[in-house]
């Protein structure tokens, strides 16, 4: 009986050896595959391929979400609903909170709706306020000047997302993190961040509807009475000015130029844009007491910095850091008459 037992104690010990055996090879088998199809997951969403899709996501699907827009000082709630019907684009941008704001797209005429002011119709591609300029980027410019990072998977909304870095190649900007939904490629969040990681803005998608049942949009949008359209003045003239930045940081171009009065002062302005972030330079002879100091302020993503610059007040605005800021208005190159 003992001998019997003791053949009995072995064999059962070799036989979950061998189980064990089996377990272990099957559990390394389903490792292997599991990292081969994650690695394979990583090479299949290129972070360049992502952002692209999300663009043309943006543009071409019917689709509705609210979101919020997050400042260190700010937090607006809204709803934006977009369109395509028979080649064209209908869209609606609305506040939720507070005195109703309302912009609204009819393909390429813009309409502004707004408390304590006259309503007014503009000609544009499509509707940028309140929206990241990400979602309209030109990619393949943007390659020159940042790196696309995949991070990763993450979760908003509910919905699962890949999670890509966009960096600057130098120390001259600021940086984004897109969040883009995996099922349908629209942007569901996206960090605007300095340089040390301090969160500037934020775009977050709270609630998502992708389909086809927001087609009464249109309907109500061609009942619309569209204000009248608000023409440039400076459209067929280009203004010759007698200064320029003799430094910006690369891929930043100036894409509009103005002359404003203020009274008897007359008030130049250049806006230039790398085609994710921009900028404003104001330029007038009117020089204050305030003026003739260094003045620097930070609103969010927004830098305002002002000096007297070769007896000129010179003024700049835009989503730069401070010392970018400063060394573009202090490398003004005015011509010598």
């Amino acid at each position: 009986m003992i001998i019997h037992h003791h053949f009995l104690v072995v064999n059962l010990f070799i036989r979950n050896l061998i189980m064990l055996k089996t377990f272990l090879k099957t559990t390394a088998l389903f490792f292997l595959l599991s990292t081969s199809f994650s690695s394979l997951a990583a090479e299949t969403f290129s972070p360049k391929q992502l952002l692209q899709d999300m663009k043309k996501a943006t543009e071409q699907l019917n689709y509705e979400f609210s979101f919020v827009q997050t400042t260190p000082s700010n937090m607006d709630s809204l709803r934006y609903r977009h369109f395509k019907s028979h080649g064209k684009t209908f869209a609606q941008l609305v506040t939720l909170d507070g005195a109703q704001q309302e912009i609204v797209q009819r393909d390429n005429l813009i309409s502004y709706f707004q408390p304590n002011y006259q309503p007014f119709t503009i000609n544009s591609e499509g509707i940028t306020d309140n929206l990241p300029l990400l979602i309209r980027a030109n990619f393949d410019t943007l390659e020159q000047y940042y790196d696309f990072v995949n991070i990763g998977r993450n979760r908003v909304a509910d919905h699962v997302v890949q999670t890509i870095r966009i960096l600057p190649k130098d120390d001259f900007r600021y940086q984004y993190v897109a969040f883009i939904d995996e099922e349908n490629n629209l942007l569901l969040r996206s960090d605007m961040l300095d340089r040390d990681g301090n969160l500037l803005d934020q775009f977050r998608v709270v609630n998502l509807y992708v389909g086809d049942g927001i087609s009464g949009l249109v309907d109500y949008l061609n009942q619309v009475a569209f204000p009248p359209l608000l023409m440039d003045k400076n459209a067929n003239q280009t203004p010759d000015f007698n200064w320029a930045p003799g430094w910006l940081p690369q891929g930043f171009k100036v894409v509009n130029r103005s002359i404003e009065r203020d009274g008897d002062d007359k008030i130049e302005s250049q806006l230039y844009s790398d085609g994710l972030f921009s900028f404003t330079l104001y330029v007038s002879d009117k020089i204050t007491e305030n003026t003739q100091r260094d003045n620097t302020w930070r609103q969010g993503a927004y830098t305002i910095y002002n000096e007297t610059v070769d007896n000129k007040d010179v003024t700049i605005i835009g989503q730069l850091p401070i010392s970018t800021a400063k060394r573009i208005v202090q490398d003004i190159q005015f011509k010598k008459n």
